[in-house]
């Protein structure tokens, strides 16, 4: 099978190149920015932001690692890690001749397990910066809660906020427009394309079925108890907080997981929710129970 041919400059098919859109020369934000990549969000070539900002900005490095590695020991250079967590602070204007700010790219939980599994990231303090505004993806990716953005528009942001200039922002994220644009246009086109070789009848989307789920064995389990629905809510400090679907019932666990399965169905991702005994969930909250609105 013949290789797909991709630009030598930004290693994208040329139908989506981008080179003609990148600044030169680089931006320059007066501080370094030392990115640790996720391996498997590095072959996401087609969603990553990581790769403009490689190709955009000045003093930005790049490691594709699932362990980030540790700084040389005589190494001087104020570090700060862009990543939320229960001691993580809003990032604030400071000297940037001597900072090195720290950014992990890939899915939440790709990003969660560099940051747990490094101990030179885990020393670092720990910095946040308030998004107002959605994330350019649109729907070429979607974010996992609101107030999630790309790490490019993150990055962009922290440069605002650290060099209090928002020009080198405003650059990035009208690059970064425009190539979601690109990118957009060509999934669109593709997806036309399939549905006139289909007559018209465009690709099903996938749904989940009870087969996605085990249900424990109903005649294994009698007990009647109280149980609850729930949704969790992650917060961009890290914390999580649990929150009532409907209201409480009685019935045997493997009944509660089918109805659970069932409900969830329809739901997609960041969505779905989970049943757990009433009694766990006063505990789990430390609140007192309240039935709510939603059913």
């Amino acid at each position: 099978m013949a290789q797909r041919e991709v630009c030598i400059g930004c290693d994208r098919p040329p139908c989506v190149c981008y080179c003609d859109l990148l600044p030169s020369p680089r931006l320059s934000p007066g501080f370094r920015i030392h990115c640790v990549q996720h391996p498997n969000e590095a072959k996401r070539k087609a969603l990553s932001s990581v790769p403009l900002l490689a190709h955009a900005l000045d003093n930005f490095t790049l490691e594709v690692a699932d362990v980030a590695s540790a700084p040389p020991p005589d190494d001087r250079r104020q570090r700060v890690l862009l990543f939320p967590g229960p001691t993580a602070t809003l990032l604030s204007p400071r000297a940037i001749a001597n900072l090195e700010l720290v950014v992990v790219d890939g899915t939440w939980k790709e990003a969660k397990r560099i940051v747990h599994m490094s101990p030179s990231l885990q020393a670092l303090p720990r910095v946040l910066i308030a998004c107002d505004s959605a994330s350019l993806y649109g729907t070429l990716r979607k974010e996992p809660k609101d107030g999630c953005v790309s790490t490019l528009e993150a990055v962009a942001q922290a440069i605002t906020v650290l060099s209090g200039d928002a020009a080198i922002q405003a650059t990035l994220l009208s690059l970064f427009g425009s190539v979601v644009g690109r990118q957009t246009a060509y999934v669109d086109a593709g997806k036309q394309a399939n549905a006139a070789y289909y007559n018209g009848v465009p690709k099903p989307e996938r749904t989940r079925t009870l087969a996605c789920a085990k249900v424990v064995d109903e005649a294994m389990d009698a007990d009647v108890r109280e149980y609850v629905f729930y949704m969790t809510e992650t917060r961009l400090d890290g914390s999580s907080r649990w929150h009532l679907v409907g209201d409480a019932f009685r019935s045997t666990y493997s009944a509660a997981m089918r109805l659970c399965v069932e409900s969830n169905i329809a739901r997609k991702r960041g969505d779905r929710i989970g049943v757990v005994l009433k009694a766990t969930y006063e505990k789990r909250s430390a609140s007192t129970y309240v039935p709510s609105v939603e059913s």
